[in-house]
């Protein structure tokens, strides 16, 4: 079976990375499938963590968690003050946040046109064909 990855995410953002820490504390005993519930990439609760540069850089220590619709969803089941400020796709997560939990596929690798890829190897070809040659013997 093949996972899906998750379209977008909503951020939540956090003073220092203790405040997260205690969140996904609190969060993880609420993270189970729901009896009956349906295995929709919605339901599913995945949760990144990322601690932006400008944090590790001075002396401000926030951090984000990214969570799912359904970590959200586990969140409000748990009675979890959940502060969202903003969406973020899945193509616009930080390279550098970690996966916390959960199962999220990793992104999809850009796919290059056959046109262009043959075009490059076009010229190559004819490149090599019109070089000067050598002559060993001479």
């Amino acid at each position: 079976m093949m996972t899906v990855t998750i379209g977008a995410y909503q951020a939540v953002y956090f003073e220092n990375v203790a405040q997260a820490v205690e969140y996904c504390h609190a969060l993880v005993p609420h993270i189970v499938p729901r009896p009956g519930g349906r295995d929709a990439i919605e339901d599913r609760a995945v949760v990144w963590f990322h601690v932006p540069e400008r944090s590790r850089n001075s002396s401000r220590d926030g951090c984000y968690l990214f969570a799912s619709t359904g970590a959200i969803a586990a969140a409000e089941r748990a009675g979890l003050d959940t502060p969202l400020c903003g969406r973020v796709s899945r193509a616009a997560l930080p390279p550098d946040a970690v996966l916390l939990f959960g199962d999220d596929a990793p992104p999809t690798p850009p796919r290059y046109r056959s046109g262009r890829r043959a075009s490059a190897a076009r010229r190559l070809v004819l490149d090599r064909a019109s070089a000067p040659t050598v002559d060993a013997r001479a």
